[in-house]
């Protein structure tokens, strides 16, 4: 926790000092969904399925001129999966857990090509992001086999998993790409976008031989409102 808070401080001290005239500024909010890819192997008894999450983001926007802006931020997401883990023809028990979402504050940064006119532009961007997990949640039902399930012997259940520096990796990084329509409202811009991250950095560590990796892209849907913080170029 406290090397995510680190984090955030390094984040606000540049956005606070390049806040000035010909930036804009806003708040975006939506939904996530997560793609869970294993990069190099299965793992057994396990099938893996899309996760869904939200995130929510405040970008610092600098228009260079009509058709070119920098775009980069504070963002937290959710990065999701489900999970199906089934052993019984084992003789053990079938775990399923109905959703696994990572934690993470991210910094993204992106180039922004636009195309419209002073009311409506549409853009398309692309980028890397960096960002830290602070915190892993799951949630679920315990599904015992070869006894009597009821729903004593059946809960459902809802925890945060520990992170152990050892064998997770506590930072991500990837490329973004992005599509969008801005709308001039007031004195700012109603946007709308689409955002696919795709992750360079496993889950995991490489703690032992022949590991199966994990990794989670992310598609987000997302719309907010983008404050002027001086005249427009």
């Amino acid at each position: 926790m406290r090397k995510a808070l680190l984090f955030l401080l390094v984040i606000l001290l540049p956005i606070s000092l390049f806040a000035s005239s010909g930036w804009n500024i806003g708040i975006e909010g939506g939904y996530t969904m997560g793609f869970y890819d294993q990069r190099g192997g299965e793992r057994p008894y396990r099938i893996f399925s899309m996760g869904h999450a939200f995130e929510l983001s405040v970008p610092i926007e600098y228009r260079v001129n009509e058709w070119f802006s920098i775009v980069s931020g504070l963002r937290y997401i959710g990065k999701p999966y489900n999970m199906h883990e089934d052993n019984s023809e084992e003789g053990g028990i079938d775990l399923y857990r109905t959703r696994n979402v990572n934690h993470y504050f991210e910094v993204p940064l992106s180039l922004r090509f636009s195309l419209g006119n002073d009311t409506i532009r549409g853009f398309l961007g692309a980028g890397l992001y960096l960002g830290v997990r602070f915190l892993s949640t799951e949630s679920g039902r315990l599904n015992v086999h070869d006894f009597i399930t009821t729903a004593d012997t059946n809960p459902y259940f809802w925890g945060t998993v520990d992170l152990n520096p050892v064998s997770d990796n506590l930072f991500d990084a990837g490329l973004l790409a992005e599509a969008g329509i801005g709308y001039t409202l007031g004195s700012g811009e109603l946007l709308i976008s689409a955002r696919y991250q795709y992750s360079f950095i496993s889950l995991d560590r490489k703690y032992q031989k022949n590991q199966v990796h994990r990794y989670i892209d992310t598609l987000s849907i997302t719309a907010g409102y983008s404050f002027s913080l001086g005249d427009k170029k």
